[in-house]
């Protein structure tokens, strides 16, 4: 078993996968490593990639119209564990936020195209990662809801 494999099953998106899921997986991953204040997501692209953060921090930004003036809002700040960019998996709509290394960080790359293609040929796989992915929006929604 790979290091990249193992580092998978810490994530939410993967809960559930087996190790021969998981084997099948690893080849689409890339490990890159962002410098602070790099951009890893601009706001308003085309979603290409999803990301597992493997170490360091980045901040997911909005652009916002305050009194006449365009400013950025952090709306969160993401780190080891945790995952950002899988809502292009679900559709192919713009991006809605920035994304930027807040430090040093060593992020696993997986192409969207790449990895729809391999959920279209094992429907186990597609079936798991979009049933994760709903667990994960339906949690979401839940704590939105608790706050308002």
């Amino acid at each position: 078993m790979t290091d990249i494999q193992e580092l998978l099953k810490r994530y939410e998106l993967f809960i559930g996968f087996t190790d021969d899921m998981l084997s099948k997986i690893i080849h689409l991953c890339q490990v890159r490593v962002y410098e602070p204040d790099s951009i890893i997501i601009e706001q308003q692209s085309s979603p290409i990639n999803f990301y597992l953060i493997k170490d360091g921090t980045v901040d997911v930004i909005t652009k916002l119209n305050v009194d006449g003036r365009i400013r950025e809002m952090v709306i969160v700040t993401l780190g080891a564990g945790q995952s950002f960019g899988e809502m292009g998996l679900v559709d192919s709509g713009l991006r809605s936020a920035t994304v930027k290394a807040s430090a040093l960080s060593e992020l696993v790359v997986v192409n969207s195209r790449e990895f729809l293609d391999l959920c279209e040929k094992d429907t186990d796989i597609g079936y798991r990662v979009m049933r994760n992915i709903a667990a994960d929006l339906s949690f979401k929604i839940r704590y939105q809801n608790l706050i308002y």
